[in-house]
């Protein structure tokens, strides 16, 4: 579970912890005949990092590098398909989330609130630039502009070439909150933004103009931890559809050039959605992976297996979706009807980032500072 940000939360979290029965992982069955075997391609091991302070620290890809970071500011970049350590700076910054890369630039965003820029080709740092707020979400680079999503509403958008600050919005924060924030999405010169107040907004990037506001989440109970309606999981786009989730529900597509709704399905997920172009794909808040007919959110298959394994957000790979887990194993299933086609183990430590996917090549990054790269076949 993620945590929450005040103290308030963190009393309320424990005396509802104190009353419940936390579930185990479920155990994992054995596979007598695999049908999807991971091949490492190259593995790495940097300094690891503890998810209980809220930190999800991802790998990114421009396509040719993939950038990792320790969450004591070292950025790492290694060849996609060698490993080999490109570049590497020491940024003297606490990192809240992953790299971000684009237009020419690795950005790593602090928990204390600065933002860096470093040259992609050459890891220099070009910029720093205090937002004065705690930074948790992974920054999105794009169009000439880094924006971030602090902790408390603010979205921020700087000048790719200097880091200057370009515009800022302002967003109601709830009294409680989880303790982390989604990355925006840029299409065209959109930009979709999750809230923790349970809204989902469209921003022209270029001045940071509101296009349109909908509310994906509504507060809905009689305590405080079920009302909770952050919407910090993955924005999944495909087409003119957006696709997202809120903590406590719903799973919704809306028009990306609206915010009209298209549909809604009762499916809660932390970690939110991820789309192929012909369903919708979900993890939700038990552990169980969904798949959804993108015309009209209606389950095809259901694969409650993994249960309380604290899955990451599926990711498509070829036929089969790519999942981490609390145990430092990577499942694969199937898109088809959600049977298991596989499993690899990473390391022993906790996956709470998606896995990347980049063409044929998935890339793991464990909380331990575990970093592979696999190549996924039918086996021999």
């Amino acid at each position: 579970m993620k945590r929450l940000l005040t103290a308030t939360a963190v009393a309320l979290l424990l005396a509802a912890c104190a009353s419940d029965n936390v579930e185990p992982p479920a155990p994992l069955q054995p596979l007598p005949r695999p049908q999807l075997v991971a091949h490492e391609v190259w593995s790495r091991s940097i300094s690891g990092y503890d998810a209980v302070k809220g930190l999800n620290i991802a790998p990114s890809s421009d396509g040719d590098q993939v950038y990792v970071c320790t969450d004591d500011g070292v950025v790492y970049a290694f060849g996609l398909k060698s490993g080999n350590t490109r570049w590497k700076t020491k940024t003297d910054v606490d990192v809240g989330a992953g790299v971000a890369s684009g237009d020419g630039l690795a950005v790593v965003a602090a928990t204390s609130g600065t933002v860096v820029a470093m040259d992609a080709k050459s890891g220099d740092i070009l910029w720093h630039s205090d937002v004065k707020g705690e930074i948790l979400g992974m920054p999105v680079v794009a169009l000439g502009f880094v924006v971030v999503r602090t902790t408390d509403g603010r979205v921020i958008a700087l000048a790719a070439d200097s880091g200057q600050q370009r515009w800022k919005n302002s967003y109601d924060q709830p009294r409680l909150t989880l303790r982390g924030a989604s990355t925006p999405v840029v299409t065209d010169r959109t930009l979709l933004v999750g809230l923790d107040n349970g809204k989902l907004v469209a921003l022209n990037i270029d001045d940071g103009s509101q296009l349109w506001e909908t509310t994906v989440s509504n507060p809905n109970g009689s305590d405080e931890l079920s009302r909770l309606t952050d919407v910090d999981g993955r924005l999944a786009l495909q087409g003119d559809d957006v696709y997202a989730s809120g903590y406590h529900g719903p799973t919704v597509a809306l028009s990306r050039l609206t915010g009209q709704s298209r549909w809604s399905r009762d499916l809660p997920s932390a970690t939110g959605a991820a789309s192929d172009g012909q369903y919708v794909y979900v993890t939700d808040n038990h552990g169980a992976v969904w798949a959804l007919e993108k015309s009209n959110g209606v389950p095809v298959w259901n694969q409650p297996v993994l249960r309380a394994r604290d899955l990451t957000v599926p990711d498509p790979y070829g036929d089969a979706l790519v999942v981490g887990d609390l145990q430092g194993y990577v499942h694969f299933i199937s898109k088809k009807d959600g049977s298991i086609l596989g499993r690899e183990r990473v390391g022993s430590d906790p996956i709470t980032a998606r896995p990347l996917t980049l063409g044929n090549i998935l890339v793991v990054q464990t909380t331990g500072g575990d970093v592979a790269a696999y190549i996924l076949t039918p086996p021999s």
